[in-house]
């Protein structure tokens, strides 16, 4: 696939609950390869859109395609299929507290019965990845640090090998190194890596850095668009 082609187009989409409108005529592309922020502030319509995009809340109109798939209103076989292309990473790393390290972030793939060893394979080679020592493989997440959950969150969503990384708010509940820590090394992934990364956050210093393009969402729709230094120079 070539690296000019869409990914992701959400195009003309309305969300509403009740008369209060949360998505309007919302429209976003997303190329193959590159890193989209979304920012915006509270309640201006950030989680609605990504639940869209995940299937999680159908739009009452407008169109949402993924490598050229209309995902609105597909089957629970296409959804399977359709998510199994992405990699999530939320605020709350919600991992598992029974598993080691390891097995939180092969869980993906013992779902899918890869065979253990295999997985576990796979898993010790995206903890080195995020930055991780083997020794942390074997020890259980309440022995980590939030730094270090967050980090076996990102080890965990890369595991499956998705082409599109979707995070929501992913480091904005870490303090300021840490976070600047975990920007650091989702560029230097995504440097080896390209995936088609949908970041969204609140904090426009964090927008600017890992973004090649940054969208400015207010009341549920696009009011800017374009790269950081163009957003930064002209607002």
């Amino acid at each position: 696939m070539a690296e000019t082609e869409t990914k992701i187009l959400m195009k003309g989409v309305r969300k509403a609950f009740g008369p209060k409108v949360i998505l309007d005529d919302f429209n976003l592309d997303i190329k193959t390869g590159e890193s989209m922020v979304v920012i915006g502030g509270s309640g201006v319509g950030k989680s609605v859109m990504l639940k869209c995009l995940l299937g999680v809340l159908t739009p009452e109109s407008g169109a949402i395609t993924i490598d050229g798939d209309n995902v609105v209103g597909i089957g629970t076989s296409e959804r399977d299929r359709v998510n199994a292309k992405l990699g999530m990473l939320f605020q709350g790393a919600a991992l598992f507290d029974s598993q080691t390290v390891w097995e939180n972030v092969a869980f993906g793939l013992t779902a899918r019965k890869v065979p253990r060893e295999e997985a576990r394979e796979i898993a010790m080679q995206k903890i080195a990845m995020v930055g991780l020592k083997p020794e942390i493989a074997e020890t259980f997440p309440s022995e980590l640090s939030g730094g270090m959950k967050k980090r076996v969150g990102l080890a965990r969503a890369l595991c499956s090998n998705p082409d599109i990384l979707l995070m929501d708010e992913a480091f904005s509940a870490l303090d300021p190194l840490i976070r600047r820590q975990m920007q650091d090394e989702l560029m230097a992934i995504q440097s080896k890596l390209h995936k088609t990364i949908l970041f969204i956050t609140h904090d426009l210093n964090e927008a600017l850095r890992i973004g090649n393009r940054v969208c400015i969402l207010r009341d549920g729709k696009v009011i800017q668009i374009g790269p950081p230094e163009e957003i930064l120079t002209q607002p």
